[in-house]
């Protein structure tokens, strides 16, 4: 059972950064209606001649009363005439702590988001850019947590009408309703999260889509140039390294995979009609991330295999939600090298069971191909039938060793997938476009744990979620030291820095965490996509995570009873931003 603290323990401390925009929004077509942010870019340009305009910063609260919320991801981008632009953005909170001590929680080594994951739709001014108002077409009630990318399926991608794909990413156990966490230990009303949630951007109906599988979704992107609907997602795991405990020792040296759902139209997809499929190698000897050595020029082909439906759903019959027992399958490890419940504590600590399981352990007996940590993904514009997938890798250290007697996963990888232009099960081939695994972390001439993606007529734009192994002090010497930047990589030619984020902001007047700044990479870009539609050729949107600058932050609740809060709420700060990016 819940349990609040009494009011007096307590202050919320709020930020200056926290205001109010005055005066009514102009009307749409003036060129220069709309609200900016006044805050300083969290954005250096790098790349000669990139044009910055911020345009929220987390806080920014309009006249109509939305406020900007914090950890801002995904972005989806649409025109709607009459001089208007639908910005569709992710909100990465939730309502499970992060992190969290669960034998002895307090306030000091416990955090926790003030609201589960929402979805927030602006209304951008085509011609200034300025936000015209702000709304959440997915509110914070229905209990959904750390939304991470998101997709706007569309004609183009054979779609009869605008959906939006956004994502759960977490392992968790939660109620489904405003105060979501902690539910009872084997609550009946109790869910996994893992879920892709569809908005049909016409009507404003959302429902969750369980048979595009349950796991740790980053993004679902919708591929174009087949008779079907086709939805990439990938498994982007908290616990990347190898699996133990139930399979022996290197068995299985990773836990992602790639899924494809597949329906006949978008009315089968809505209803759950279609087929989850997952991928796996068809190539002698390479069953997974480790057995394509780096620069080897390996060529791997394969298939997608379909998924039962209710291991893709994991959901019984009845509607409740599947475990190991329902198959045979043995419970999960409770060794750390699978999501332990933050709900139970030594020595009893469990792996989380339940549909995220029975689709991993599924996946491990069935041969599918592992990859390491499968962010987002995406299509080439002028390459048919084909993706990019990224995988963040592992992040490890010349101290640490190998991941698998090949080599150790350190700066991650881009992945190049063609599928079979007649069949979209068939892949004919999987190769490493981007390769980071054969320079050691910190090397600033790599790509430092690629996040978020987007394709361009010549290249990629990949973002930075640098893990602690790839951070430095701040205000660091070190001539490798650096923050999170956006990389253009061009299918030919040399990849470059576009942009690099500026954590000056940290420690600064709107920050009241009351800690040092933080390490430089402790921040990330994310979210980045394609606005030429709305704002003309070269033009980007990104955000920035700014996860150790906190807009606001309050104690948190007493789950165990012992008078004192368990962790301490925050408002992470955070920043929209519009880019132009000449010759790409």
């Amino acid at each position: 059972m819940r349990k609040l603290l009494p009011s007096g323990v307590g202050a919320v401390l709020i930020a200056s950064s926290l205001f109010m925009a005055t005066g009514a929004a102009a009307a749409p077509g003036a060129d220069s209606s709309g609200f900016k942010t006044s805050q300083p870019s969290m954005l250096t340009g790098v790349k000669a001649g990139v044009g910055i305009t911020p345009l929220l910063t987390v806080g920014d609260v309009l006249s109509s009363g939305y406020r900007y919320e914090a950890i801002p991801d995904g972005i989806a981008v649409r025109t709607r005439g009459q001089g208007r632009v639908d910005l569709f953005i992710n909100h990465e909170t939730g309502k499970v702590p992060f992190p969290y001590n669960s034998v002895a929680p307090t306030a000091a080594n416990g955090e926790n988001d003030f609201d589960n994951s929402q979805v927030s739709r602006l209304i951008l001014n085509q011609k200034s850019a300025g936000v015209l108002n702000g709304s959440f077409v997915i509110p914070k009630d229905y209990g959904y947590q750390r939304f991470c990318s998101n997709f706007l399926a569309t004609s183009k991608e054979g779609f009869d009408r605008d959906i939006l794909f956004t994502n759960e990413e977490s392992p968790d156990y939660v109620l489904r309703q405003t105060d979501s966490w902690p539910p009872a230990l084997n609550s009946p009303d109790q869910k996994e999260i893992g879920l892709v949630v569809a908005l049909d951007v016409q009507t404003g109906q959302h429902h969750p889509i369980y048979g595009m599988g349950r796991h740790n979704h980053e993004n679902s992107v919708a591929l174009p140039g087949f008779d079907d609907l086709v939805v990439l997602s990938g498994d982007d795991t908290f616990t990347s390294g190898p699996l133990t405990g139930v399979f022996p020792a290197g068995a299985v040296p990773s836990q992602s995979q790639l899924y494809s759902y597949i329906a006949p139209n978008t009315d089968a997809l809505l209803a759950d009609e279609g087929d989850l499929w997952a991928f796996v190698s068809d190539t002698p000897g390479v069953k997974n991330y480790y057995d394509v050595i780096p620069n080897s020029g390996t060529v791997v082909t394969g298939h997608f295999m379909k998924v039962p439906k209710d291991i893709a759903t994991g959901l019984k019959a009845d509607g409740t939600e599947v475990k190991a027992a329902d198959f045979g399958f043995p419970a999960p490890p409770s060794n750390g090298s699978w999501q332990t419940d933050l709900r139970t504590v030594p020595p009893n600590v469990a792996g989380i069971d339940g549909p995220q399981w029975v689709l991993e352990y599924w996946s491990d007996i069935n041969n599918v191909f592992q990859f390491v940590r499968i962010e987002d993904i995406a299509y080439a514009k002028n390459q048919p039938n084909t993706a990019y997938v990224v995988d963040s890798g592992r992040g490890r250290t010349p101290a640490q060793s190998l991941d698998t007697p090949n080599f150790k996963s350190t700066n991650g990888r881009v992945w190049k997938m063609v599928f079979d232009p007649n069949d979209p099960t068939k892949v004919t081939s999987l190769t490493v476009f981007v390769e980071g695994d054969d320079n050691p972390v910190k090397t600033v001439t790599e790509v430092h744990q690629p996040d978020n993606i987007e394709t361009t007529a010549t290249g990629l734009l990949l973002t930075e979620d640098p893990g602690s192994s790839q951070q430095f002090p701040a205000g660091s010497t070190d001539p490798a030291a650096t923050t999170a930047r956006l990389w253009y990589v061009p299918f030919s030619g040399a990849p470059e820095v576009v942009v690099k984020i500026d954590q000056s902001a940290d420690g600064g007047p709107t920050d009241v965490d009351g800690r040092p700044a933080g390490n430089w990479g402790a921040w990330e870009t994310t979210g980045i996509v394609d606005a030429s539609a709305a704002f003309g050729p070269g033009a980007f949107l990104i955000n920035i995570q700014a996860h150790t600058l906190w807009v606001e932050k309050a104690p948190g609740e007493d789950n165990n009873g012992d008078g004192q809060p368990d962790f301490t709420y925050k408002r992470e700060g955070g920043q929209l931003l519009l880019l132009n990016i000449p010759g790409i």
